[in-house]
């Protein structure tokens, strides 16, 4: 199997139940669907979905049984919260020379100067970036160098040029920022003097005084 080839058989009943009983079946239910067109419920291998999953295709020619071949684009996929598996998927159809809006990850590449020599902390401003292209530049993701940031600076969407893509985003939106390192101020220690210390010192200084006032009392007397 070529890396961008899936093959699809259809199906006729949907629901949960359904869908559970796909997933049995080490399938993943899904749905093809294509602008003017009646979508298409079908089941593709897990195993295959997941070889293709890897191998990231820009397109994916889809081979559904009884449908001519065609070409399509991974439009969604809905994975289990805990186990993160494949619960369900959506394929949509694409016409070659028609533009489309996709989403697709962003990687920081590089480390920044402002990590290396000032011990700054490289924060993420954007994981996804949304795009508008022709099929055939769709990229898996969108790397993005920082190895120039110096500590207070950032990396705006203006900033970046792919000229096969349009870039759906505000151009001062920060895609990357290097922020200072975080000092951490030593505690003040504040010593206490409990309740019970206090009122002893006090009873000790009272006897003190009236001790020293009874010698002098004394002395006097003499």
């Amino acid at each position: 199997m070529e890396d961008n080839i899936l093959n699809a058989i259809p199906r006729t009943s949907s629901g949960k139940g359904i869908a559970r009983e796909i997933r049995r079946q080490d399938r993943i239910p899904g749905v093809f669907y294509y602008r003017g067109d009646q979508n298409v419920p079908l089941s593709v291998s897990s195993i295959d979905l997941s070889k293709l999953l890897r191998a990231k295709p820009s397109l994916i020619n889809l081979h559904i049984e009884g449908h001519d071949p065609r070409e399509c684009i991974l439009r969604d996929i809905q994975r289990d919260p805990v186990e993160d598996t494949v619960l369900h998927i959506d394929l949509m159809g694409i016409k070659r020379g028609q533009k489309l809006t996709v989403t697709v990850p962003v990687r920081l590449t590089g480390i920044p100067e402002g990590v290396k020599t000032g011990g700054g902390i490289l924060q993420t401003g954007l994981n996804e970036l949304e795009i508008e292209c022709l099929p055939k530049d769709i990229p898996s993701m969108v790397e993005v160098d920082v190895t120039r940031l110096l500590i207070g600076q950032a990396m705006h969407i203006s900033e970046i040029d792919f000229p096969a893509l349009k870039l759906l985003h505000d151009p001062d939106e920060v895609v990357a920022i290097v922020v200072p390192p975080t000092v951490i101020k030593e505690p003040v220690v504040v010593e206490k003097v409990e309740v019970g210390e206090e009122e002893e010192v006090e009873g000790e200084e009272k006897e003190e005084k009236k001790t020293s006032k009874e010698t002098k009392e004394s002395s006097k007397k003499k």
